[in-house]
């Protein structure tokens, strides 16, 4: 089973992002196409698969998730400040020291972790990334705290600066998809099906198009003169954070797929909207695209390692959406294994 996960999951998400570059260094694409790339992938694709797997899932079944949600805000939490004391160790100023920690926390949930946890576990992973990318948004939104009460707009109170930006992001795609899932789901009405039938097929293309522009977007001229800084990031973001929250959801007692979803979410790359949060207030800039860059690159590495030990340990969670490592067939012979353990628990 290890090296049909490796072969059917952790290959094709690599091979994406290669693809990426190969076409970048061909002259097909650009940096600028790479930021169309995912502006779609934010406007139009994620909020499809949020609507899809919100409005298929009742309300009451989202209180399982809420395990996931509390455990890796909180892994993330800790990382964060950990990171902030190293730098502050190092004599960074304050807000470089507090981007940095952020690059050291901050996990790619947007174009990494919630298109491999929708592939590994279909709906229920599609919900767990979903709260990996509200826990991001929050993170975000600290950051642009931060900047703001350092480098506020003249005349301008740090307070109505924060209820500008947060303004700003309850008009995002992905933000009102995820109400309108919740209120259909709510309402307890069903998607029509062409139009489910729609968004599903727009949702699935967020894993290619989102990973393939990681690979456009890819630049290792800004490696050499940020070494310091992509050492650190990288032990506190690809090996302390995903042993914390193995240790972390052992000591809670989480169930299998809760555990795997915040150990997988816990072990992606740096996140790259943090760079556009550094680039919008002009800080640490270079160093967040060093580290953003470097981190998504050695995370398939560690990701690898990652998703078969997890499979050792944990096969049933990888079982549960069998269609995707196993012919069609041998899908609907396992039926009655691959339904989400919400549906499962109802029928029982």
């Amino acid at each position: 089973m290890s090296s049909e996960v490796i072969f059917n999951v952790v290959l094709p998400i690599m091979l994406f992002v290669v693809a990426g570059y190969i076409f970048r260094k061909l002259g097909k694409f650009d940096s600028a196409q790479s930021g169309t790339l995912i502006g779609y992938a934010m406007k139009v694709a994620i909020p499809s698969m949020i609507i899809v797997a919100l409005a298929n899932e009742p309300v009451a079944d989202y209180i399982p998730y809420a395990a996931f949600f509390g455990t890796f805000l909180l892994i993330t939490t800790i990382v964060f400040l950990a990171a902030l004391v190293v730098a502050k160790l190092f004599r960074l100023p304050i807000l470089e020291g507090s981007f940095f920690s952020a690059t050291c926390s901050l996990s790619n949930t947007c174009m990494i972790a919630l298109p491999i946890l929708a592939m590994l576990m279909g709906q229920p992973g599609t919900i767990y990334g979903i709260l990996g990318v509200i826990n991001l948004i929050i993170g975000l939104q600290v950051m642009s705290l931060i900047a703001d009460i350092h480098h506020g707009d003249p005349g301008e109170s740090r307070f109505l600066g924060l209820l500008k930006s947060l303004g700003k992001e309850v008009f995002q795609p992905y933000f009102v998809a995820l109400i309108i899932g919740v209120v259909i789901s709510l309402a307890e009405w069903k998607l029509p099906s062409t139009l489910d039938t729609t968004l599903t097929l727009l949702g699935a293309t967020t894993a290619p198009v989102a990973l393939f522009a990681v690979g456009v977007d890819l630049n290792f001229e800004v490696f050499r003169k940020n070494i310091l800084a992509i050492l650190g990031a990288t032990i506190f973001k690809l090996i302390l954070m995903p042993i914390l929250a193995w240790f972390m959801c052992q000591w809670l007692g989480l169930d299998p797929a809760t555990t795997v979803a915040v150990v997988l979410c816990s072990s992606v790359a740096a996140a790259k909207c943090e760079y556009g949060v550094a680039k919008q207030k002009n800080v640490y800039v270079e160093q967040t695209a060093a580290i953003v860059a470097s981190t998504t690159i050695l995370s398939f590495v560690t990701l690898a390692f990652v998703v078969v030990e997890l499979n050792e340990k944990y096969p049933e969670v990888f079982d549960m959406d069998k269609s995707f490592h196993f012919s069609g067939h041998e899908a609907d012979a396992d039926a009655d294994d691959v339904k989400p353990t919400a549906e499962r628990k109802k029928e029982d």
